[in-house]
Parts: structure tokens; C-alpha cells; sequence
């Protein structure tokens, strides 16, 4: 994954913080939208070592996104730590 890609996956998270009303759901794509913002600043060219990582993160990222767009108000499955 390029630098770009990281910042567009950053980019991402903030457009859809903004559309969305659930409160959880924001504070996960905060986190994520910071971790793709470090990975981006911290590493222009991503090495071997961190490819394993930013695919987590990637499937991470999807899912986060897929459960914004199908049910913006709320997100099943995604529940705080006790």
C-alpha cells in the first residue's frame, strides 16, 4: 500500500465520521482514521515488516466502512470493552 493509498484510507474514515450519528461508530473510526495518519507520516515507503499490519488494519477499515454504510445509526457486532 502507497503512502497515497494510507492517506486516502485516512481521508475516508473523516468523510464518513461526518455522516454518521453513532457515537461508537465514530469514536472506532477516529482511532482507525489516527492509525492510518501515523502509518502515512511515519512510514513513506511501508516495508515488509509492516505490509502484515496494514492489511489487519485494511480488513479493519473495511469492515468499519461496510458497517457505516449499511446501518449509519448504529453498529452491530462492535461493542466497548467492559
Amino acid at each position: 500500500m502507497s503512502q497515497a493509498d494510507l492517506w486516502n484510507k485516512a481521508a475516508e474514515c473523516t468523510r464518513t465520521i461526518e455522516a454518521t450519528n453513532d457515537p461508537f461508530l465514530r469514536e472506532m473510526l477516529t482511532h482507525l482514521r489516527t492509525l492510518w495518519t501515523n502509518l502515512a507520516n511515519e512510514c513513506p515507503l511501508p516495508g515488509n515488516k509492516l505490509a502484515d499490519q496494514i492489511s489487519t488494519i485494511g480488513r479493519i477499515h473495511d469492515d468499519l466502512m461496510q458497517t457505516a454504510t449499511t446501518k449509519p445509526t448504529s453498529a452491530p457486532g462492535l461493542q466497548p470493552r467492559p
